[in-house]
């Protein structure tokens, strides 16, 4: 059998982060409160793997550094970033092999140039205004180049590949019906995602029955904002046809797919997720829902104890067919892994998700599950000491706080 190789990235004083050694799995789960380096983690990820990808798509876009990779790294990161590195502290290693932030700042002579990770930032929401895309160019130096070659390549699907045509969801050669149905049940319900064209502008609408136009982007939802240009990513990364996977793409980013939904809208981001990772990309999440580590824990458990594509089936609510017993079969094979990042100490692997775990980091899944604890164990405490008391007391007590206000 053949040994997976794992890939490696370690970060040691580099912005916020004290010192981060993370191994990659298929899944891989970033948690942490804000603040704590998790995007220049997930940023420097891009840039070790993507360097002269990123440097060509500058240069492509008029944008020129002239050696100066302070410039570049405000250009990259964002403005005024360039400090996160500490020539005198800062460390950096790709795989075991050394590098700097402004190394990478500049290009190397190599000539495997493609892109090989797709990032989904957690700023997405900005890549439509008013319902229109918006291309590189329109943002400014500074705003980041996640964000900006985002909102670029949803901009280019619009303008071309979906140029004909006037729905975007449903599209039933895009994604399984299996993977339609949550998005339809908890995020669009009976509307319709198309593209209007009026007034010589492509800008996407909601096309509700009853109205004659289209909702504007205004008018939808939060979640529904935040959903939809995550949605177009996805769209990107799952070609229609045969084509399993694009391009050269090996890798996906998404932070904070859980941004402005309900928890079954989450569930459903979820299914999407784990599309991905059937079609062999290794995906890397940053999240702030403790429904992600729910889905994490679980499929930790089946796979330790034995448990079966039907209960993968059962925990994401699919009935049994092809395509979700593929899926469940496909996600049990997968090596998922968790790490929590802290302001005041190392990045710590909390893979097992235990909540018996003696690290607190681990028991209370990074402080998404920490005050739902706190919670059930104060409750506790006042059950018990009510228990304590005579009879009568507690009889008394509880007329007091039954008796209607005055």
């Amino acid at each position: 059998m053949a040994v997976r190789k794992s890939n490696r990235l370690s970060l040691q004083q580099v912005g916020p982060i004290k010192a981060a050694d993370v191994v990659f799995g298929d899944l891989t789960v970033i948690v942490g409160p804000q603040a704590t380096g998790k995007s220049i983690f997930l940023q420097t990820l891009k840039l070790v793997l993507d360097r002269d990808h990123i440097h060509d798509t500058f240069r492509h876009h008029s944008v020129s550094f002239n050696g100066d990779s302070g410039a570049f790294l405000g250009g990259y990161y964002g403005k005024g970033m360039a400090a996160a590195w500490n020539k005198d502290g800062s460390q950096l290693r790709w795989n075991g092999k050394q590098a700097t932030l402004p190394d990478l700042a500049k290009p190397s002579k190599g000539k495997q140039r493609e892109e090989k990770l797709f990032f989904i930032p957690a700023q997405r929401v900005m890549s439509l205004t008013r319902g229109m895309t918006q291309n590189f160019g329109q943002f400014d130096y500074g705003d980041p180049y996640t964000l900006r070659y985002f909102s670029d390549t949803v901009h280019d699907l619009l303008q071309n590949e979906f140029g004909a045509k006037g729905e975007l969801f449903p599209q039933p050669n895009r994604l399984n019906d299996t993977l339609r149905k949550p998005i339809t049940q908890h995020l669009y319900g009976t509307a319709k995602l198309a593209v209007d064209s009026k007034d010589f502008t492509k800008r996407l609408v909601l096309n509700v029955p009853g109205h004659k136009e289209g909702l504007p982007y205004t008018a939808w939802s939060a979640g529904q904002r935040e959903f939809t240009p995550l949605l177009l990513g996805l769209y990107w990364l799952c070609p229609a046809g045969g084509t399993s996977r694009r391009d050269d793409i090996e890798w996906v980013v998404i932070e904070e797919p859980e941004m402005g939904l309900h928890p079954q809208g989450i569930e459903a981001v979820l299914l999407l997720v784990l599309e991905l990772m059937k079609r062999g990309y290794k995906v890397v999440l940053s999240t702030h829902s403790p429904v992600v580590l729910d889905l994490v824990w679980a499929l930790q458990e089946f796979k330790q104890l034995g448990g079966t594509e039907s209960d993968v089936r059962k925990l994401l609510n699919l009935r049994a067919g092809g395509y979700a017993n593929e899926l469940g079969k496909a996600v049990l094979k997968k090596d998922l892994r968790v790490y929590f990042f802290s302001r005041d100490n190392e990045v710590k692997n909390i893979s097992r998700l235990s909540p018996l775990s003696d690290e607190t980091a681990e028991a209370e899944w990074g402080g998404l599950v920490g005050f739902a604890s706190r919670t059930g164990q104060v409750i506790a405490d006042v059950v018990n000491r009510t228990e304590s008391q005579p009879k009568a007391k507690r009889r008394n007590t509880a007329a007091k706080v039954e008796a209607p206000a005055q």
